[in-house]
């Protein structure tokens, strides 16, 4: 059996920021361990004769957070190791990794940072996602942060970033040079003002397939840090220039995050920009199910347009908790489009603590894409189709760590006007470590 992935292609973030936790007293860090068995219907993810398989499971996940006057680290990991029993695939690890660090060279003047990225993504969006139709993807990027105090109201930001891009299959590794800087004026102790400009040089290993390019933006952003509502939106144009051609475009951001209650909280992004494939997976964001799973293909290594928008809302309470999400996507790649492509997504996640011992999940996902222009030989997949995936939950905690849950899930593919659709259930039982975090101090007289 072959080993897809090893540890000595992790994250090199994932050592750094470990290694500053050891020496340092996290303000958040929540982790677990588990292993166990899953059982498939379908491992193969094929319409017509479903081969069902046994699957040895061991998983790995933490959440570390971390803020002082030398260190900001933030990181978020999901790993897990599938053993196919009966051999249908040889042995696989599967993740995501995002973590950044600031390290404070000169405290609120000078930092230097580490971030990266690290995930799976399809090689072909047409067929089944098995682990013959998966690739890993690391972007890793570092580099100083300069800030400037030139008058009273007045702020100057420099940053300066080395990225490498690298794929497992696709020949889109790319070394990258970035620059930015703002100028702005603080308006009032939670709201900001800048006139913003960077500029990228991404240079492919590959360049007999790919050809080299520079990005630049230009925008005015206006920044509110209230106590009940974050707001971002930025406002400006980006040029393009790769092989002797420029293209430009207008460029629009708009985050909003709202405090509506004591436990209710809405998020709202809308966006037109100007991105690739490599900018794109480093900035992918989950949804309401909380990870981001399988990123979709990487078509194309050229910048390409993109319209967005997408909506969030939780509601979370000392027993329950519910998270709804939604995304709308349309990708156009101006002189490539065969990968002009729509997609939509919504995700749900329903959670409730049905007494001290024993927790219940309910999650759904549904995908839609829709690859316009492409043309799919009808025995291969369909470039419009859609998923889907509900599953049940059920835990039981036993001491302070002690947990084994049981998941039951249902994925559906559906393409229509062809015969190509599958169905898979799975269930899987395991046993872990998962520590259970401390429990938030009462207020006086609660």
């Amino acid at each position: 059996m072959t080993l897809r992935f090893g540890v000595q292609r992790l994250p090199v973030v994932v050592v750094a920021i470990l290694a500053l936790a050891s020496a340092a007293d996290a303000e958040t860090l929540t982790y677990g361990v588990d292993a166990g068995l899953g059982e498939s219907d379908n491992v193969r993810l094929a319409p017509t004769d479903k081969l069902s398989q046994t699957i040895g499971i061991a998983d790995v996940d933490f959440d570390f957070k971390q803020l002082s006057p030398r260190l900001d680290a933030d990181a978020k990991g999901n790993f897990s190791f599938l053993d196919y029993l009966q051999g249908a695939y040889g042995n696989q690890v599967i993740g995501r990794f995002d973590g950044v660090t600031h390290l404070a060279i000169i405290p609120e003047r000078f930092n230097w940072v580490f971030q990266d990225d690290f995930g799976q993504a399809t090689v072909d969006p047409f067929t089944p996602t098995t682990p013959y139709n998966l690739e890993n993807i690391n972007y890793f990027s570092t580099g100083p942060d300069f800030a400037l105090r030139p008058g009273g109201t007045s702020f100057i930001n420099v940053s300066a970033r080395y990225a490498r891009a690298q794929y497992e299959t696709t020949p889109f590794n790319s070394n990258r040079f970035l620059g930015s800087f703002a100028w702005g004026l603080q308006l009032s102790a939670s709201s900001s003002v800048s006139l913003n400009a960077d500029s990228e040089r991404v240079l492919f290993v590959n360049t007999a397939l790919n050809q080299d390019f520079d990005r630049t933006n230009g925008f005015v952003r206006y920044e509110l840090q209230g106590a009940r509502t974050e707001l971002s939106a930025d406002l400006g144009a980006t040029t393009v220039s790769q092989g002797g051609t420029s293209t430009a475009g207008g460029l629009g951001r708009v985050q909003l995050a709202r405090k509506l209650s004591a436990a209710g909280k809405v998020t709202l992004s809308l966006g037109h920009d100007l991105t690739d494939a490599s900018t794109s997976f480093s900035s992918l964001q989950s949804g309401a199910i909380g990870f981001v799973g399988t990123a979709p293909a990487p078509v194309s290594s050229a910048s390409y347009k993109s319209n967005y928008a997408a909506l969030g809302w939780q509601y979370e309470r000392h027993r329950t908790i519910i998270k709804v999400s939604a995304r709308w996507e349309e990708d156009t790649y101006g002189g490539q489009p065969t990968f002009d492509n729509n997609q939509a997504s919504a995700e749900f996640s329903v959670e409730r603590k049905l007494t001290r011992a024993f927790n219940a999940q309910i999650v759904g996902r549904f995908y839609k894409a829709d690859y316009i222009h492409a043309i799919v030989s009808p025995t291969s997949g369909s470039p419009n189709f859609h998923d889907a995936l509900i599953a049940a939950v059920l835990s039981w905690r036993h001491g302070r760590a002690l947990e084994v849950r049981l998941r039951c899930e249902h994925n559906s593919h559906v393409t229509p006007g062809s015969d190509l659709g599958y169905g898979e259930n799975r269930a899987i039982l395991t046993i872990g470590y998962r520590p259970r975090p401390p429990e938030p101090a009462e207020e006086p007289g609660a």
